[in-house]
């Protein structure tokens, strides 16, 4: 991508974060990020959100995606067409501010990097501090590591980058569903307590 488009899609997203950022924290939803991409001749807003305190349901996501819709649809911040996409973080969490990063210090992270060097670091955070980061990365041989140091504001991305367990990452899809499906007959058993009820024979 041409550094002038990364440039524009960096304002956008800048741009939505000041105008929904502090409706959805109302609500006790922590806005993890914003991805900007252009597909099928239209921009594809993806929106990460999670709770503060908990994990986020499919109500509440819902519930960030109405406020979102609501609140662009008012703004109009961009011309053209787009598409948003409002969901749950997944296990490849992302990360933006530097809470996120605080809170994963430990784990294993994957960044996109901007500017001279190293373009993608990848391995286990071990420091935050106000302006930086310390990842230990493994070197190519696979035996040894080394620390290695990224500034925030030259981090384009990123995300948790957690080893890969095929058996329980189908697990936790069968989890999604089962929750999905119990949501929905609760929402349903609700509708129908609220029905009134019709005049007696």
């Amino acid at each position: 991508m041409a550094e002038g488009n990364r440039a524009d899609l960096k304002r956008m997203v800048a741009r939505i974060i000041d105008l929904v950022e502090s409706d959805l924290a109302t609500s006790g939803i922590d806005l993890l990020d914003i991805r900007i991409f252009r597909g099928g001749g239209r921009l594809q807003l993806r929106i990460y959100v999670d709770l503060f305190e908990g994990k986020i349901s499919l109500a509440q996501v819902a519930s960030a995606s109405r406020t979102v819709g609501m609140l662009l649809e008012e703004a109009d911040p961009f011309p053209g067409q787009y598409v948003i996409e409002v969901s749950s973080p997944g296990i490849r969490r992302p990360l933006r501010k530097l809470e996120h990063y605080q809170a994963a210090v430990g784990q294993k992270v994957d960044l996109k990097v901007t500017g001279p060097g190293v373009r993608r670091v990848r391995g286990v955070l071990r420091e935050v501090e106000e302006n930086r980061l310390v990842v230990e990365v493994a070197r190519e041989e696979g035996e040894t590591t080394e620390q290695v140091t990224v500034e925030l504001k030259r981090i384009a991305e990123g995300n948790l980058d957690p080893d890969f367990d095929v058996q329980a990452l189908i697990n936790a899809d069968r989890r999604r569903r089962k929750d999905e499906k119990r949501e929905k007959r609760q929402a349903k058993k609700k509708v129908r307590k609220m029905r009134p009820k019709g005049p007696r024979s």
